[in-house]
């Protein structure tokens, strides 16, 4: 059987210890999780900036289609309007005579 020691609790080592590592382990240990970090971050935001520009080209496609809509909807009414009171002259006209 493997006995498992327990881990120390911190008053049970001396006050005056340091703990260090080499400054070159420590950098090779911590500069690929920071480029990584900053890399990921860049595609992130990258990422981010299309779908706002997507967004933003398909709200002024909406908008230029409903301002589209309207202005047909309009012409339409205006040329149906304009057939009915060609039709009330004619009808009028024809009473007349």
């Amino acid at each position: 059987d493997a006995t498992i020691a327990e881990p120390a609790a911190p008053e049970d080592f001396p006050k005056d210890m340091i703990f260090e590592q080499d400054p070159e382990q420590i950098l090779s240990a911590i500069l690929p999780l920071y480029f990584n970090g900053q890399l990921l971050r860049q595609m992130q935001e990258s990422v981010a900036s299309e779908l706002a520009a997507r967004m933003t080209a398909m709200q002024a496609a909406s908008d230029n289609a409903s301002d589209l809509m309207k202005s047909l909807t309009l012409q339409l009414n205006r040329k149906r309007q304009a057939a009915i009171t060609q039709e009330i002259a004619e009808i009028v006209a024809g009473a007349n005579s």
